[in-house]
């Protein structure tokens, strides 16, 4: 069941602030004036005003002895009335309190909460029902119908048994349409799922919910079977097509919680229902790795011919000398004194005999020019090429353009996939006319002369080479699926995104209030102005300080940053941290845990991801147990070891059955909201920034996910984490380490739902590029990045004209002003579709991190991305405050990357799970746990400052600045543990006095 704190369901704060107290409760004349006529005594009327004033709050009547002091003092003081403390218990029992709540109706013209709104919510909960499955969310569109109606709120648990049971009646029919869509041949083609066959130990429905293995050509060509398979299976959309693609996941996500003997019990319309949703799901998701593991392919492909053209060259690094040397002499004989004729008989004997030998190996070497390994692909692609034409047969490739080329070429090779010529004919000859059969002008040059024996484009081919243009075709589709000029068409991450994004009739309903809220124009030619004003003006302003800037200098016309000085007493420090350190309690990880959720109750946000069956027994401790057990990655038969209570399919039940992605992150974002609320984390920022940067976690190599990682070594996946700029980790998410981090940088800062709501973001090389910079400014998010080598990036003048006096020779290109105008609706329809929830920011930035010839949006971005970031290299350059804000933050990111790879000590740092699924769910485990240690930490550090002030000593600010929360000597990993839910943790204390010098 949904808490209040988790809906829109108003109530009243604890700690109210004066400013609060002052705009909302607060009478006004026209209110005392209503009290004065229908009250007498001085106790009935504050009872009557505090009647009025909390309805007016929340929406619904509620006891007024219930309401803050706080609230009550500000209402009598502004009324001239007496507060004693025990004036309104008489008036909560009395009759005059009901006849008060119908003038107050009256009054505020509010209807009270009978059949009509009864129907109402009803109504609309069925509405939110048919897109929504939260209880939450269910709830808060009732609440919004019912203010907007001006009936009373009912109580929440009205709201709640209201939700459940609509959200109930609203799913039932649900599977009663599919039901009514299948056949007796098709239910019993889904039950004979959930049925071992006599050939295998397993079920098909176990297969199904199966991840792919690592990216090699023999899992390649298990996918492509399973892909068939899928297509066979998947033939319910009919039967689906009636249920919003939000209730198809949260049915999907259902089934996959569940095992062949669980989907057995189930209701036969609902086992239906999640069978084939389950299957829908899956085949999408088999495409998308289809397509992933196809790029991987070809990268790899791609990989060796490069590797194989650079072992020819060390392989003939001697015949490359003689020729150089044969070269020399020819030159040198041209260049001698003598006659013409003198000069040739010394160049003849320069070249000797062997000149066609010479030439045949010219000819070899020049193929190679220009690190050109195609020449090279043809041995390692030939292995592949079989599957490769399946996989053309079975997925169908759709240009996201017009030009439909690549397309044409597509069918081209699979008319001719048996051919044995080595030469194709690309013409053909129709009533004495020669007509060109394919479009060849998107091949690049580097293939044109392998491909066609020509080497310009000056005139067409007549015939092409059938293996260079195979793999010319299949290395072009792993390109156009990387940067979105290819979808596939039924998946969802190598989707269309053009069809996803929201509507041009919704962008002009909401552009202009966007362009407030971040505060840009959003007319082109006005949006254009401002950026290049603002460009303008930060150059100038460095331009101009510059001979003042003491921390920078140019040498040989590159900038040179010089290491500031650093500000903290170290000694000072070091005594700081060794008090902490010598009066910090020692404790065991499970107890931080426990006494977490002994203040927080973070685990309310647990339960059943059906949301219809009954609770289990002591659910708090098996949620405990799990969250131990998969934060600290021990493993489920581990963690039994360790917990005498509970055995190893308990632990195992409660995470793959209550405990999913979604609610793991309410869990930390309640430990966030809660650590906000401490005065110490004030010292160390402002929450305002974040920092992003990923550590690598070992995973088996069996995984689609795995991938080798040059820098760490070893097969892994990258923990990739947003850290405020106040130490708490706030998004986490586990990415493959072979993607440019800067994909999924904006995504943690979107996502984030938590009270500290950052606007700047910092990371290092890996998390940024021009794409990047360009979204996140329309974003309304400041990308702030130490970049390597940042010298080397080219900086652009806002305008051909301008010219500096002081870093001129720094700028070497000018921004295209009109390529960002004539595409910037196409821009902002991209960020509202973002918003929206169209998709991610993430999906867009995969696309956008390759280079597109035919995409001018990606292009667009990217040119709008140069301009920003050159005033980001701009501010860097002028301010050592910023470089060191930057460095600060990125130091805070990297400590935390030790600190949860610490708590995540089980089995060796290895996360043991194949599953995709269940390895994002222990990264979000370990953030939980991670969170958990750095609450409790900033607890016990707040309570022994303020000891130590309240004794008579002074701290500086800078020295409890200079603190980290990542401390762990005091904390004991390991041995037997003890779960007691009975233990009494000290009183939380948000209000830790810390006052420094």
């Amino acid at each position: 069941m949904p808490t209040v704190a988790e809906t829109a369901y108003p109530r009243l704060k604890n700690q109210v602030r004066e400013k609060e107290l002052t705009e909302i409760h607060t009478p006004t004349r026209s209110e005392l004036n209503l009290a004065n006529q229908y009250t007498r005594k001085g106790a009935t009327k504050l009872g009557f005003l505090v009647l009025l004033k909390t309805f007016q709050r929340l929406g619904y009547f509620v006891s007024p002895t219930t309401v803050p002091q706080a609230i009550v003092e500000q209402i009598a003081r502004s009324a001239a009335l007496a507060c004693p403390t025990d004036v309104l218990n008489n008036y909560e029992t009395s009759g005059t309190r009901w006849r008060h709540i119908i003038i107050i109706r009256d009054y505020l013209a509010i209807h009270p909460y009978q059949a009509q709104a009864r129907r109402i919510i009803v109504k609309s909960m069925a509405g939110a029902s048919q897109t929504k499955n939260d209880l939450a969310d269910i709830i808060n569109v009732a609440i919004e119908e019912l203010v907007h109606h001006r009936y009373e709120l009912p109580v929440f648990n009205t709201l709640v048994r209201a939700a459940k049971r609509v959200r109930g009646v609203v799913d039932r029919d649900f599977y009663r349409q599919v039901r009514q869509y299948l056949n007796n041949e098709s239910c019993q083609r889904l039950d004979s799922l959930l049925t071992i066959p006599e050939s295998t130990a397993k079920t098909p429905w176990h297969e199904l919910k199966q991840d792919p293995g690592r990216p090699i050509l023999k899992n390649l060509k298990a996918l492509v079977w399973r892909l068939k398979w899928l297509s066979e299976l998947n033939t319910y959309q009919s039967a689906l097509s009636h249920i919003p693609n939000v209730k198809l996941k949260h049915f999907a996500t259902e089934a996959m919680s569940l095992d062949a003997g669980r989907m057995k019990e189930l209701e036969p319309h609902k086992r239906y229902t999640l069978a084939a949703a389950m299957i829908a799901t899956q085949s999408a998701r088999t495409l998308d790795d289809l397509a992933s593991m196809f790029i991987r392919r070809m990268q790899k492909i791609h990989v060796k011919a490069k590797e194989a053209l650079d072992k020819y060259r060390e392989e003939y690094q001697a015949r490359t000398d003689r020729l150089i040397s044969t070269f020399r002499d020819v030159i040198v004989a041209y260049s001698s004194e003598g006659e013409i004729q003198d000069r040739f008989t010394e160049i003849e004997n320069a070249i000797g005999e062997n000149h066609d030998q010479l030439l045949t190996e010219c000819e070899a070497h020049l193929a190679y020019t220009g690190n050109n390994f195609y020449p090279f692909l043809w041995r390692f692609f030939r292995s592949h090429r079989a599957i490769l034409f399946q996989i053309l047969r079975q997925v169908s490739l759709r240009s996201t353009t017009q030009d439909k080329s690549i397309e044409a070429s597509i069918q081209f090779l699979i008319d001719h996939q048996g051919s044995r010529k080595d030469w194709l004919d690309v013409i053909q000859t129709e009533d004495n006319q020669k007509v060109q059969l394919l479009d060849l002008e998107w091949i690049p040059q580097k293939w044109w002369q392998l491909i066609t024996n020509q080497k310009n484009k000056k005139s067409y081919p007549e015939f092409i080479n059938r293996r260079y243009f195979e793999m010319c075709v299949f290395s072009q589709v792993m390109w156009e699926l990387k940067s979105g000029d290819l979808y596939v068409e039924n998946s969802d991450a190598f989707a269309d995104y053009r069809t996803q994004q929201v509507s041009w009739s919704e962008y002009e309903a909401n552009i202009d209030e966007f362009g407030t809220l971040v505060g840009l124009p959003v007319e082109p030619k006005a949006f254009i102005a401002h950026v290049k004003n603002w460009l303008l003006d930060i150059t100038q302003t460095t331009d101009q300080s510059f001979p003042n800037n003491q921390s920078v200098s140019l040498e040989q016309g590159r900038p040179v940053l010089k290491r500031p000085k650093k500000k903290v007493d170290s000694k000072k420090l070091a005594q700081i941290e060794s008090l902490i350190e010598d009066r910090i309690k020692p404790v065991n990880l499970l107890d931080i845990l426990t006494d977490t959720e002994l203040w927080l109750n973070w685990t309310q946000y647990f339960r059943l991801l059906s949301g219809h069956e009954p609770k289990i027994d002591n659910s708090v401790s098996r949620y405990l147990a799990a969250t131990f057990c998969y934060g600290c990655n021990l493993g489920s038969s581990q963690t039994a070891n360790s917990l005498s209570n509970f055995d190893r399919k308990q632990i195992a039940y409660v995470n793959q059955r209550h405990i999913g992605l979604p609610s793991l992150e309410k869990a930390i974002y309640r430990i966030i909201n809660a650590y906000n609320r401490f005065s110490l984390p004030k010292f160390w920022g402002s929450g305002k920034r974040a920092s992003a940067d990923g550590t690598k976690w070992d995973i088996y190599e069996q995984n689609l996910l795995a991938e080798y990682h040059i820098r760490y070594g070893g097969y892994g996946g990258i923990g990739y984490y947003h850290v405020s700029d106040t130490y708490i980790a706030l998004f986490s998410h586990f990415i493959p380490c072979g993607v440019w981090e800067a994909v999924y940088i904006l995504d943690g800062l979107l996502k984030n739902t938590s009270d500290i709501q950052p606007d700047t973001i910092h990371a290092d090389t890996q998390g940024q590029s021009t794409p990047v910079f360009a979204l996140a400014y329309l974003l309304g998010i400041k990308l702030m990045p130490r970049i390597r080598n940042w010298q080397d990036l080219t900086l652009c003048r806002p305008d051909k004209q301008v010219r500096y006096d002081h870093i001129d020779e720094l700028f070497t290109d000018v921004i295209d002003w009109k390529l960002i105008e004539t595409h910037l609706s196409d821009m902002l329809r991209v960020i509202l579709s973002i918003k929206a929830g169209k998709f991610t920011a993430s999906t867009i930035l995969r696309k956008l991190g390759t280079y597109s010839r035919k995409n001018r949006l990606y292009q667009a971005f990217s040119e709008l991305g140069r301009a920003i970031r050159t005033g980001f290299l701009m501010e860097y350059l002028d301010s050592q405050e910023l470089r060191s804000s930057i460095q600060g933050a990125l130091n805070k990111s990297e400590a935390f990357n030790g600190f949860t790879k610490w708590v995540g000590f089980g089995n060796a740092g290895i996360i043991q799970q194949n599953s995709r699924e269940e390895q994002r769910k222990i990264i979000k485990y370990n953030h939980l746990v991670s969170n958990c240690l750095i609450f409790y930490n900033v607890f016990e550090i707040s309570r022994i400052l303020q000891e130590y002030i309240q004794a008579g000593n002074t701290i500086e600010a800078e020295i409890i600045g200079a603190l980290s929360p990542y401390l762990t000597k005091h904390i004991n990993r390991f041995g037997s543990y003890s779960l007691d839910l009975n233990r009494k943790p000290p009183t939380l204390n948000f209000g830790f006095s810390l006052i420094p010098s």
